[in-house]
């Protein structure tokens, strides 16, 4: 039994760093802020494999998507030695039409990983300007992160 229970966290971790990942792989939206590199997402929810969601308790649907920010130090050599640290992290997105939404942000530790993790709205082909300010290490020195990007919620 608790073979199993280490196997489903294993498998849990593994699914959302393989999401994060592969998002980050297809995106390669990161910044580097001196010895940091703080990595971004924002993919629809329904994306997101059904016990993914449920164990980061993230509701899937076409009208929302999550925003994903992971901070990490830079190691002394190659980027296997990097290491995840933590933040504060806030974030906004606003539509074309400077609607605002406030992206109530959430510290995940999984593992070695630390994730903060958002759940917006949005609507087919909306495109939002996010504003992200990260703080790493809660040092004093924020770092604001800025994007565009547009959002499908229905198939063609």
């Amino acid at each position: 039994m608790k073979a199993m229970k280490i196997f489903t966290r294993m498998s849990q971790w593994l699914g959302m760093s393989l999401l994060f990942l592969s998002a980050q792989g297809f995106a390669a939206q990161f910044e580097t802020v001196g010895d940091y590199m703080i990595h971004y997402n924002a993919v629809n929810t329904s994306l997101l494999q059904p016990d993914i969601a449920r164990s980061y308790k993230i509701v899937r649907s076409k009208n929302r998507a999550f925003l994903n920010i992971s901070i990490r130090k830079k190691g002394a050599g190659n980027a296997m030695q990097d290491s995840a640290v933590n933040g504060n992290v806030t974030a906004t997105a606003a539509n074309l039409s400077k609607q605002l939404q406030n992206i109530k942000m959430r510290e995940i530790h999984d593992g070695g990983a630390i994730y903060y993790i958002g759940v917006f709205n949005i609507s087919n082909t909306e495109t939002l300007d996010f504003s992200i300010d990260v703080d790493p290490e809660v040092s004093g020195k924020s770092h604001t992160i800025k994007f565009r990007q547009q959002f499908f919620t229905e198939e063609k």
